[in-house]
């Protein structure tokens, strides 16, 4: 796979207040949050830091790679960075509604209306970009049919939706939120995983 193939791959289908590294916790912060209690938590996150890392494979096992992620989200604005080993092939991108960009290493630079148009025409793929700014914080898309499982205290701990599954392998306390720390997505062609060490919001 070429480097900037994987890169927009994670950069944009798998994209992307008080900072603190997230532990395990394999319990709830608020036991008796109800499920409409706490996606009303979550649906308040607007704006966000991560960091963390991605890997993504495909399910033939010949391709695939990771890279570290930084992904900054205002309201409907958001940068993404990713890069690899030693800060190698780095790349940036920023969108706003209606124009979103990408900004290699080496100075090369793409833009299209969407993010789900910019990897159609960097990848041929189709897949709903927009649908990770509610996945990443354990939360389906409104207004699309969706399967879900929740646990003992009511967090979002797998969905079926636009043709993905997602799996919340963990969360952790921010902000006195429990949010998602480890995500595993896939779909018939792509695996992806996403361990986040930080929330900022």
């Amino acid at each position: 796979m070429r480097i900037l193939q994987f890169y927009i791959i994670l950069l944009l289908a798998f994209g992307l207040a008080s900072c603190a590294t997230l532990p395990e916790q394999p319990t709830a912060l608020n036991q008796s949050l109800s499920w409409q209690e706490r996606a009303a938590r979550l649906a308040s996150i607007q704006a966000w830091d991560i960091k963390g890392i991605m890997a993504v494979r495909t399910h033939a096992g010949s391709e695939g790679g990771s890279a570290h992620l930084e992904w900054q989200q205002r309201q409907q604005s958001y940068t993404l960075l990713l890069w690899g080993p030693l800060g190698a092939d780095a790349i940036k991108i920023t969108g706003q509604p209606g124009h979103v960009s990408l900004e290699t290493a080496n100075g090369k630079k793409f833009s299209a209306s969407s993010p789900e148009l910019l990897l159609a025409q960097q990848t041929g793929w189709q897949l709903p970009v927009a649908s990770l700014y509610y996945w990443i914080r354990g939360l389906p898309v409104p207004g699309l049919p969706a399967r879900k499982q929740l646990d003992a205290y009511h967090h979002l701990v797998h969905l079926d939706q636009q043709g993905w599954t997602i799996d919340y392998l963990r969360y952790g306390a921010v902000n006195q939120v429990d949010v998602p720390s480890k995500i595993s997505l896939q779909n018939w062609r792509l695996k992806v995983k996403i361990i986040i060490d930080q929330w900022q919001f």
